[in-house]
């Protein structure tokens, strides 16, 4: 929930897309890094290839980043769910420090606090323009999908990590087995709707959904018949009634009466398929919904915040391991770098690691070295030897001295 609200329509698709890369859909940047905090520690543990003999030793900075970096996400999320909880549509104990419904102050908090879990998980949020073009590529058998921008008061769209997957389509060649051809996908998506005249937000998580299916997950998504269905129809009907109309003056009215009836019975059939056809479209369309909210859903409410700020814990655990652990490399081979070369490294090391390429979030990463005190030098990016920082970040983990870290960025009190 981000202030992302309705009022001009843009919603509302018109005609299909056939491919969203031609409409120019553009991807957010790839700032999630595909591996587990734990495979990463362990791999590079094991690498002394690239670190040296010495590469084994980054455990015990790794353990000490774990302890520190999850007091912080267990307090923000402590803090978060007792915000959230005034509008958990879930929720199941009574609200005894609050009388009446909650007011605009109650929102503009959590939409702060989610925004912020959101960015710290490294997801990205969907523009309104794809936002638009996403909801148009979705090709429901050629149905016009709408949004009813009425029932919903804000809308907002979180993706997260690239991938792909199979997707297989009939085409003229291959009628009835279809083709199969890859797509590309959103490996996590967070949707979070308030609807209008409610004091609810919903928040649900979903896995692996192509861009094209994301007006799938929408609450308020209609399928409508669409111009060129209409014109269908009209057309059908229209020269339908044409042919009964010239049988009639070219035999008279004598014989019209017995000729209306035997036109009349297929002319029915004809209509009643089309129109059949038309809702099973829509059918269609539904069961799809129905399989990506029930297959894809990963946590709604109160069990997608708890993952989401997991999801901040392993992010953080992984930029500051990987940061620090290439500052150490660099300086005990002596050597001078900067935060475009470090970066550059590590997206470097990553790709060959997973075959993906990310966008390393290295601002983040020195902002975590800094709040942990590691730097020796911040401008030479040189940091403390394994020794000391093992030995503060022990004190700093017994003191909890960073626990209210995302509390203080949001300027609200802490535990």
């Amino acid at each position: 929930m981000t202030g992302r609200r309705f009022g001009l329509g843009f919603l509302t698709s018109r005609f299909a897309v056939t491919n969203i890369y031609d409409s120019g859909f553009s991807r957010p940047d790839n700032r999630f890094i595909p591996v587990a905090s734990d495979d990463l520690i362990d791999y590079m543990a094991a690498d002394e290839t690239t670190f040296g003999e010495n590469s084994s030793k980054i455990r015990e900075i790794a353990n000490w980043f774990i302890r520190i970096l999850e007091q912080e996400k267990t307090s923000f999320e402590r803090l978060l769910i007792r915000s959230y909880s005034r509008i958990n549509p879930d929720r199941e104990t009574v609200d005894v420090l609050n009388i009446g419904p909650p007011n605009d102050s109650d929102f503009e908090l959590l939409n702060t606090q989610v925004q912020h879990m959101l960015e710290k998980a490294n997801f990205e949020q969907l523009s309104d323009g794809q936002v638009k073009t996403a909801i148009e590529a979705g090709n429901t058998q050629g149905m016009r999908v709408k949004i009813d921008t009425e029932g919903l008061e804000e809308m907002a769209i979180w993706v997260r990590g690239r991938g792909t997957a199979p997707f297989n389509h009939r085409t003229i060649a291959h009628p009835i087995r279809g083709e199969t051809s890859t797509i590309t996908i959103f490996n996590r998506l967070a949707l979070i709707t308030r609807p209008s005249g409610e004091a609810n937000v919903q928040v649900r998580l979903f896995k692996d959904i192509p861009i094209r299916n994301v007006e799938a997950l929408l609450p308020n998504a209609n399928v409508r018949m669409g111009l060129r269905d209409a014109i269908v129809m009209a057309g059908s009907g229209a020269g339908a009634v044409w042919t009964v109309i010239a049988k009639i003056l070219a035999v008279g009215l004598a014989a019209a009466g017995q000729l209306l009836w035997i036109i009349a019975v297929p002319l029915g059939g004809l209509s009643w398929k089309m129109f059949s056809g038309y809702r099973r479209a829509i059918k269609n369309r539904d069961s799809n919904r129905a399989k990506h909210l029930y297959f894809q859903n990963l946590g709604a409410n109160r069990s997608a915040i708890h993952m989401i700020s997991y999801m901040i814990c392993e992010e953080e655990i992984k930029e500051s391991v990987l940061l620090y652990r290439f500052c150490l490399d660099a300086e005990v081979d002596g050597r001078t770098t900067s935060e475009t070369e470090i970066k550059a490294e590590i997206e470097e090391y990553l790709s060959k690691l997973t075959a993906i390429d990310v966008d390393f979030d290295i601002d983040d990463a020195i902002e975590t070295l800094s709040r942990l005190d590691l730097w020796k030098d911040r401008a030479e990016l040189r940091v403390l030897g394994l020794a000391e920082a093992s030995e503060k970040l022990e004190l700093h983990a017994r003191q909890g001295l960073s626990r209210d870290y995302h509390a203080g960025l949001l300027g609200i009190s802490g535990t």
